[in-house]
């Protein structure tokens, strides 16, 4: 597949400062279209629009009886109607100019960075590394702070651990691994300033009772890349060994990298030079290998939930990824738990999540997080929790007005999920 490059070819070169970045790519009335693909064939002919067209797809390509999020430039908007309307897809504009979307979350990006974190707006790495910092100092006697290792670039990728009483168990947290996610880690990061600041009282039981082990960026390289450079970045920002027309091919998606299954399923995970490819082998990127190293130094059974953090689509995503077929010992007890989460999050606002294994409810991919923490650390829960995607607008493109709201959901999915799965017997 030709994947369509927007970008000028970076140098590789660690500490490369600012003055070598190429310019931020712009979207000036790029169109973003949502497409219902309905049958083998029209798969098999989406899949080939990006042979002649350069369209951008934004959403992972798995099956018929699912609709794809795609963006276009406008010079080659009416031939991509075109060849829609030729296939019989069914079709519609959700964004009708990207840029003006991407510029109402991305003010963060002509402001000098403060250790001032608000959630009325998406925060740069500096702002996220300041306020988790201060977190540590301001807490001291609960929060550990951890640097768990360094990016490709040499970015420190930070951790905190909150833990009140001892003989707690723990919650693992981790987000924006996918650089293109930022509502992932401002979610997670709401989340964590209100449990340590909990008000209420299934707020302060989720904070005196259990343990919460929290990583709110685990890919810093594309979190920076996305700000400054290309805000539809999605992978790390590692150097894959392997070119293509547009230049050097950077970036390994590590959501497919973890060494569980590696390698079995997902769209294009084998071609280096597009946005979900998965490596060359099982854990060979150091932001994966730092986290597996990290969730590895703590004692055996400590760690009972492990939650990560995506966007977008409704979902609470369970093991396995890899199939659609198989499934774990404790499935039917990790839907109930699931089912919680979603009853909790719909309270406030009517938003709707769906339960259920990756691979069969979502799409099959592997080398994901969750599978890995499940398969290989034997953590009895662990889920990939989708972020809304507002009635199937904005996708990637949440504004940052949302976050807050966002926040209160998940906020009351979580109080619903960990009460279910104690009560399930999943910290005993």
């Amino acid at each position: 597949m030709k994947v369509f490059a927007v970008l000028a070819i970076t140098a590789a070169v660690l500490g490369l400062t600012a003055a070598f970045q190429p310019p931020a790519a712009r979207y000036d009335d790029f169109k973003v279209y949502k497409v219902f693909v309905k049958d083998e064939q029209q798969l098999s002919e989406f899949k080939k629009l990006a042979n002649n067209i350069p369209v951008r797809f934004l959403s992972d390509i798995s099956g018929p009886g699912r609709s794809y999020d795609l963006a276009i430039d406008p010079a080659n908007q009416k031939t991509l109607e075109n060849h829609m309307l030729y296939n019989e897809f069914d079709f519609k504009l959700t964004i009708d100019d990207l840029q003006e979307v991407l510029e109402q979350s991305m003010p963060a990006n002509f402001e000098a960075t403060t250790s001032t974190m608000t959630w009325t707006k998406y925060h740069q790495l500096a702002d996220i590394y300041d306020w988790l910092d201060n977190l540590a100092i301001e807490n001291m006697f609960t929060v550990t702070p951890f640097i768990i290792g360094k990016s490709y670039e040499g970015r420190p990728i930070k951790a905190v651990r909150i833990s009140t009483k001892p003989g707690n168990k723990a919650i693992f947290v981790e987000s924006n691994i996918h650089a293109i996610e930022w509502i992932s880690s401002a979610t997670t990061t709401c989340f964590i300033d209100n449990l340590l600041k909990a008000e209420t009282k299934e707020m302060k039981k989720l904070l005196r009772d259990y343990d919460w082990i929290y990583v709110p960026v685990l890919n810093p390289d594309g979190l920076e890349y996305t700000h400054n450079v290309e805000r539809l970045w999605r992978k790390n920002r590692k150097p894959t060994g392997f070119s293509n027309s547009s230049g050097i091919c950077y970036g390994t998606d590590m959501n497919r990298n973890f060494g569980y299954m590696w390698g079995g399923a997902g769209y294009n995970i084998d071609v280096p030079c597009d946005h979900w490819y998965g490596g060359a082998a099982a854990d060979t990127e150091p932001e994966v290998l730092a986290l597996e190293n990290f969730v590895s130094a703590f004692p055996e059974g400590y760690i009972r939930m492990y939650l990560a953090f995506h966007s977008y689509g409704n979902f609470v995503l369970l093991p396995y990824g890899h199939t659609s077929t198989e499934f774990p010992p404790n499935y039917d007890q990790m839907m109930r738990i699931a089912d919680a989460f979603a009853d909790g999050a719909k309270v406030k606002y009517g938003t709707q999540f769906q339960s259920g294994a990756s691979g069969l409810l979502n799409y099959p991919v592997s080398g994901a997080a969750k599978d890995w923490a499940y398969g290989v650390k034997n953590i009895p829960f662990t889920a990939t929790i989708e972020l809304r995607d507002d009635g199937s607008k904005y996708g990637f493109f949440l504004p940052a007005s949302q976050i807050l709201e966002v926040c209160a959901e998940i906020t009351d999915g979580l109080i619903e999920m960990v009460d279910k799965a104690r009560k399930e017997g999943i910290f005993k």
